[in-house]
């Protein structure tokens, strides 16, 4: 009889301590009778619809559900969707019950009954939540269960227009094997809850656990069966957190929604060029450089510092960064020795972007070229000026994706000037209260910002 990995679903014919697949100790466990069952009620619709042509499709009552939280409606394509099933990650304690919850009163408040089920709290503890970020709503229904087939009798006893399930991993199907979190109870539940879904046309949340590595936990099979994917990020050290879409069938992927964490709870950031940019201040300081990043396909303006300071001759220099691509800083660094004649090989080099966001585009080169050239020399870049530009191995600025998005948010938070590569500067930009200042080169970049 073979083996099934608890954690992963790996099979074997034989038992291992140690999985091979994921590395797990003791997780594999004998394959009972259970995965023999009779198929015959799975392999009936679920959904009851019959074959058709797809121009018979009906799209008349078909309409997004707008939640009443705008980050959150923009990150998912207008609103949710009936019928979609959403899961909703991110690390312990990163607050994504509060944005749920939330979540759900405003829905109750716009659209109708909404089920919120926690695993993991009683409703006490649910009611102390809310009566902490003042959610109250006698449309939100809270219930603390874990077997399925009581949520199922619950949905069918009030029949919401959203469901929430925190967390998908202490739900448990009575009529599977296996301890609830196990591969076959998360492929079980996922199914019976999207199938539910689908069939009585509400929008359902399901709060998956991330592993150390950052990813969903459980089979990534429960990935592929959802509609929509999301990641809650952010850092406990400070109150920035970002909502990011990985999977959207419903629109575009890699979107962002931007929130603080307050003592009220989630307040979504409408400007979050603004938000980044209002501690900086006006006077330019060396080492600062204003940079347009891209983050899904909306444009930020946000502050990234550099300090470079001599190591005296002692230890290994230093290359840390916060925000960025270490690797891709290093190679940068390079490119200014070889192409610059600029030695900064004997010289600790700290590169932040602040206010805890992280980029990982190639747009912020020329802005890192830049800022440690600034910091090294101890000149600041001028006033209301942003920089933006991939830069090659040879020295070249290449072009970036969306570069008028991201002139049109440079002119709108007040920029005067920015560098841009030159090959792809758009000429409806030339036309604007800012400055475009096209450059082929690093070398060129440093003439533009005066710093030769």
């Amino acid at each position: 009889m073979p083996f099934v990995c608890s954690e992963c679903g790996h099979r074997s014919v034989k038992w291992f301590g140690r999985c091979p697949s994921c590395g797990e100790w003791d997780s594999l466990v004998e394959a009972g009778a259970e995965d023999s069952e009779d198929t015959s009620a799975q392999a009936t619709s679920w959904l009851g619809e019959e074959l058709r042509s797809i121009d018979q499709v009906d799209l008349t009552d078909v309409a997004r559900l707008e939640s009443g939280i705008g980050e959150l409606d923009r990150l998912l394509g207008g609103g949710l969707l009936p019928g979609g099933v959403i899961l909703f990650g991110g690390e312990p304690g990163i607050g994504k019950s509060t944005l749920l919850l939330q979540l759900a009163d405003a829905l109750a408040e716009r659209a109708g009954n909404v089920l919120y089920v926690s695993g993991e709290e009683s409703e006490r503890q649910v009611k102390l939540r809310a009566s902490r970020i003042g959610v109250e709503n006698e449309r939100l229904y809270v219930l603390s269960e874990q077997a399925l087939s009581r949520i199922v009798a619950a949905v069918e006893k009030i029949e919401p227009v959203a469901l929430i399930v925190d967390s998908v991993q202490t739900t448990v199907d009575e009529r599977a094997a296996g301890e609830a979190g196990s591969v076959r109870q998360l492929r079980e539940v996922s199914t019976q809850l999207i199938q539910l879904t689908k069939s009585r046309g509400m929008a359902t949340f399901l709060v998956g656990h991330i592993t150390k590595e950052g990813a969903f936990a459980g089979p990534k099979m429960v990935e592929h069966l959802v509609d929509v994917a999301v990641y809650l990020e952010g850092s406990r050290s400070e109150d920035l957190r970002i909502l990011r879409s990985v999977k959207n069938r419903y629109g575009a992927t890699h979107e962002v929604a931007v929130f603080r964490m307050t003592s009220e709870g989630m307040v979504q950031v409408a400007d979050p060029s603004r938000f980044f940019l209002e501690e900086g201040g006006e006077e330019s300081r060396p080492g600062t450089v204003v940079v347009p990043v891209l983050e899904g396909s909306r444009p930020i303006l946000v502050e990234l510092q550099a300090l470079v300071s001599p190591t005296g001759g002692y230890g290994v220099p230093q290359r840390r960064c916060t925000g960025l691509d270490v690797n891709r800083v290093l190679l940068l660094l390079a490119v200014i020795e070889k192409h610059l004649e600029v030695h900064v090989g004997a010289a600790d080099v700290y590169l932040s972007l602040a206010g805890g966001l992280e980029a990982r585009e190639r747009g912020t080169d020329l802005a890192v070229v830049a800022s440690v050239l600034s910091s090294l020399r101890n000149r600041p870049l001028p006033a209301r000026t942003a920089v933006v530009g991939e830069v090659g191995l040879s020295g070249e600025v290449r072009p970036v994706r969306r570069l008028a998005e991201r002139i049109s948010e440079a002119e709108k938070m007040g920029m005067e000037r920015i560098l841009v590569p030159g090959v792809k500067a758009p000429a409806s930009a030339r036309n604007g209260r800012i400055d475009v200042l096209p450059v082929d080169c690093i070398g060129g970049a440093l003439e533009a910002l005066a710093f030769n």
